[in-house]
């Protein structure tokens, strides 16, 4: 006679963990365990009970409900993030400080990205709005943004960061200092001995181009420098191959390039390489934002390095302050840049360099 198999493996557990489950586990009550695990109560509990609550609730693989919480709260504890171009190396860390801040409090983060277009923004934000997202984080406007003024209409709590609109006083806003940001990489070169200097400015409608031209022309002319300005259509590898073109369309000669960003420094250095041009030797360069594995270009890029991260992380304080406070006041975060010194730029050679000759 065969007798029928038994199976000797440890049963699946199909009950789902409550949080009665989690305060018999500590000898703690149920409402103690609740508001340890609800972010808008949690300040109320002590931070060493928190911290063995959310440890017991992972060990027991508590999931908390929320749709039901969502419910209560009139809250979904879901935040959604657009950007301009996930394939530009400086978003990822804005959004990795977006999502490390807003998970350490129950978030989540939605990201779409935009392709840097107002329109399809728009539609990103309406998609998100749809899914009944708390608040929107934007790293992509322009001066002029429709998509900021769709969140404004929908009394949507917003925060932009990294870019901003005209009317910034609208919104709440984490940014970079682009002028203290020039100034670090012209007084840079002029110590270097550069007299001559070209800049690549970032397309108009946007601020980070408007504000680093400004301070380009304003630091040169405090310093008693020459310059000369060349506008480029985007903050793109292939803008700074433009930009090299225009360099030498117009005979400009310089002995050094500031550029409006990372990625046009890096078309500018491949256009002047493939030109013949000797980097730093003939011509030296400058980039901004210190955009992850520049240290790896060649030559290793010198530039002003913004704190991505921390961009990320101040944008997803605010949004929350303003979810929690949406009548305050309109906050404005600026953030200070540092000169990372690489071998791009040098000491100015004694005649300019001209382009294409």
């Amino acid at each position: 006679m065969i007798e029928p198999h038994q199976d000797k493996r440890v049963p699946i557990l199909n009950k789902r963990v409550r949080i009665k489950d989690i305060a018999e586990q500590l000898g703690l009550s149920s409402s103690t365990v609740s508001r340890a695990l609800n972010p808008a109560t949690m300040s109320m509990i002590s931070t060493k009970v928190v911290a063995e609550v959310k440890q017991t609730a992972r060990k027991l693989g508590y999931i908390i409900d929320v749709t039901a919480a969502g419910l209560r709260r009139q809250k979904t504890f879901t935040i959604g993030m657009v950007v301009p171009d996930i394939l530009n190396p400086v978003f990822p860390p804005i959004i990795a400080g977006v999502q490390n801040y807003l998970s350490d409090r129950d978030y989540v983060t939605l990201v779409a990205y935009s392709n840097n277009d107002q329109h399809t923004a728009t539609t990103e934000i309406r998609n998100l709005v749809a899914r009944k997202v708390d608040g929107v984080i934007l790293a992509g406007a322009f001066l002029q943004d429709a998509s900021v003024s769709f969140c404004i209409q929908q009394n949507m709590p917003l925060v932009l960061v990294n870019r901003s609109i005209a009317n910034g006083n609208l919104v709440h806003q984490v940014l970079d200092d682009d002028s203290h940001g020039i100034r670090l990489a012209i007084e840079h070169l002029s110590e270097l001995g550069h007299r001559k200097l070209v800049h690549f400015a970032g397309p108009q409608n946007i601020l980070h181009g408007v504000q680093r031209l400004q301070a380009f022309t304003q630091c040169c002319n405090a310093l008693g420098l020459d310059y000369e300005i060349v506008e480029v259509d985007a903050f793109s590898v292939d803008a700074g191959r433009k930009g090299v073109q225009q360099i030498v369309q117009r005979k400009l000669r310089c002995s050094a390039i500031i550029a409006g960003n990372d990625l046009i420094a890096v078309g500018a250095i491949r256009a002047l390489q493939e030109l013949g041009v000797s980097l730093p030797g003939d011509l030296s360069i400058v980039g901004f934002n210190g955009m992850p594995f520049s240290e790896m270009f060649n030559p290793p890029l010198t530039t002003v390095a913004i704190p991505h991260k921390n961009l990320g992380e101040q944008a997803a304080r605010l949004l929350l302050e303003e979810i929690g406070n949406p009548n305050g006041p309109k906050q404005k975060v600026l953030l200070t840049p540092a000169l990372l010194v690489r071998g791009s730029a040098t000491h100015a050679p004694r005649k300019l360099c001209k382009i294409g000759a």
